[in-house]
C-alpha cells in the first residue's frame, strides 16, 4: 500500500510541475551556452544513451546506504590538514599554465575570471580553516543519525523503482528542451560568464578538505596506491526544493614529494604532487515520497562530469618513448540517483553517478566513471564520504579506484 501511494502521489506531482521545472533551468544558461553545434549534439546522444543503460536498482543503488548504516567515521576526517598554503601556491601556478597555454580557449578577461575564482575559494579556506579542522570533533554528536530513520529510508527508497524511472525520465526531457533551446551562434564559451554563474546562481557555496586513498593504473607501470590531502569547493548541498542543481570542483595532491624524473613519471613542481581533479554539475528533480520522521526526497539528475589525471607523464600509449605534460582530461553526461532526508538541523543523503565520454583531445579514447556518494549535514556543517572509479582508456590501461572522506563548511 505504501509503494502505491507514494507512485500516485508522484504522479500527481508531475503535472503540476513540468513545465516550471523545465523554466527554471534557463538561469543556467551561461552553462548550456559553453557547448558549440558539434559538442551539444554528441553530448545529447550519449546522454540519451546513458540514461537508457541505468538501472534504477543496480549495485550502485544497493551500496548507498552502507556508509550511513556503519555510523561517523572514528577519527577527525580533516586530522592533519594545516593551512595547505604550498598547496594552494602550486595549485594556482598549475591552474595559470594550463590556462595561459591555451590561447584559442581561454582570452585574458576570462583566464582573470577563473584565476578570481580560485583566489576566492583560497580566501574561503583560509577564513573557515579552523572550521574545518575542528568541525567534526566539536559536533560530532550532533551528526549522528538514528538507524532507524536510516532504515526507513532504506525500504522506501528500494520501494520507489517506478518512480525513479519516471523521474528521471522527466528530468532528461526537461534539461533537454533547455538545453536545445539555449543557442550558442558564436561556437565560443564565455567563461567569464559561466564562472559568474557557477558562483552566483547556485545558493550557498561550501569549501572543505580531507583525503583520499587511491589506487591508480597506468599502463606497464606498477600500480600506484598512496594516501593524499584532497580540498573540494562548490555549491552547498540543498535538498529543500522540488528541483534544484549543484557542482563542485575537488584536486587531490600529495605535499611531500621530491623533484624528480625518470622514463615513466615527469614531476615538474618540488614538494607538491598533483594526483587526481575532477568536477560536475547536476540539474535534478527532487519530487517528496511519503516518510514519517521527517521530509524524504527522490533525487534524480542530468548533468555532466569531468576528471583529470595529473601527474606529468609520458606518451600515455608508450609510457617509455617522449616526455609530454601527460594530464589527461575526460569529459562526458552523468545522470544521477538517489534521495536525501530532512530533519530539520540534521539532514542526510545518498546518490549515485554515472558518466559515460570521452578523452579530450584524444575522442578515441573512452571516459568512465562511478561514483557512491552519502553525506550528513548539521547546519553549516558537510560531512561527505565516496567510493568512486574513473577510466581513461580501454581495460585496465589508465584507471582509479578511490575513497574519499571530507568535511566542508557553508560559506555563503
Amino acid at each position: 500500500m505504501n509503494k502505491l501511494f507514494t507512485i500516485l502521489l508522484f504522479i500527481g506531482a508531475l503535472f503540476l510541475v513540468n513545465v516550471l521545472h523545465a523554466q527554471d533551468l534557463k538561469v543556467y544558461a551561461p552553462l548550456f551556452k559553453s557547448f558549440n553545434k558539434s559538442e551539444r549534439i554528441q553530448f545529447l546522444a550519449t546522454l540519451r544513451n546513458l540514461t537508457s543503460k541505468v538501472q534504477v536498482a543496480d549495485q550502485l543503488q544497493e551500496d548507498l546506504f552502507k556508509d550511513l548504516r556503519n555510523g561517523l567515521p572514528l577519527t577527525n576526517p580533516t586530522a592533519g590538514i594545516d593551512s595547505l598554503l604550498q598547496a594552494w601556491s602550486a595549485g594556482r601556478m598549475e591552474l595559470s599554465a594550463i590556462l595561459s597555454g591555451n590561447p584559442s580557449e581561454f582570452d585574458s578577461l576570462e583566464i582573470a575570471a577563473i584565476l578570481g575564482g580560485y583566489d576566492q575559494a583560497n580566501a574561503a579556506w583560509l577564513q573557515n580553516l579552523q572550521s574545518i579542522q575542528t568541525g567534526f570533533t566539536e559536533f560530532k554528536d550532533s551528526m549522528q543519525v538514528d538507524p532507524d530513520i536510516i532504515s526507513e529510508a532504506e525500504a522506501t527508497y528500494k520501494d520507489a523503482t517506478i518512480t525513479m524511472e519516471t523521474s528521471l525520465d522527466l528530468q532528461y526531457q526537461a534539461f533537454t528542451n533547455t538545453f536545445l533551446s539555449t543557442s550558442n551562434h558564436s561556437n565560443e564559451r564565455s567563461w567569464d560568464k559561466i564562472v559568474d554563474n557557477l558562483l552566483n546562481d547556485f545558493g550557498a557555496l561550501e569549501i572543505g578538505a580531507g583525503f583520499q586513498s587511491l589506487f591508480a593504473r597506468y599502463y606497464e607501470e606498477a600500480p600506484d596506491s598512496t594516501t593524499a590531502m584532497l580540498v573540494r569547493f562548490g555549491s552547498a548541498p540543498n535538498y529543500t526544493q522540488l528541483w534544484g542543481a549543484e557542482w563542485s570542483v575537488w584536486a587531490s595532491f600529495k605535499g611531500n614529494s621530491t623533484n624528480q624524473s625518470n622514463e615513466n613519471l615527469t614531476q615538474r613542481t618540488n614538494g607538491f604532487q598533483s594526483l587526481l581533479a575532477g568536477g560536475n554539475v547536476s540539474f535534478q528533480f527532487r519530487p517528496e515520497v511519503p516518510f514519517t520522521k521527517g521530509v524524504m526526497r527522490l533525487i534524480t539528475g542530468v548533468g555532466a562530469n569531468v576528471g583529470t589525471y595529473m601527474p606529468a607523464r609520458i606518451n600515455p600509449n608508450k609510457p617509455a618513448s617522449f616526455d609530454n605534460q601527460g594530464k589527461t582530461t575526460g569529459f562526458g553526461p552523468e545522470v544521477r540517483l538517489g534521495f536525501a532526508v530532512d530533519l530539520g538541523k540534521l539532514s542526510f543523503y545518498g546518490y549515485s553517478n554515472r558518466s559515460k565520454g570521452y578523452v579530450l583531445r584524444c575522442p578515441d579514447f573512452p571516459f568512465d566513471s562511478w561514483q557512491v556518494v552519502s553525506g550528513i549535514q548539521w547546519e553549516a556543517l558537510h560531512l561527505r564520504m565516496l567510493r568512486g572509479y574513473t577510466s581513461w582508456a580501454e581495460g585496465e590501461n589508465r584507471n582509479a579506484y578511490y575513497n574519499e572522506i571530507s568535511m566542508s563548511v557553508r560559506i555563503k
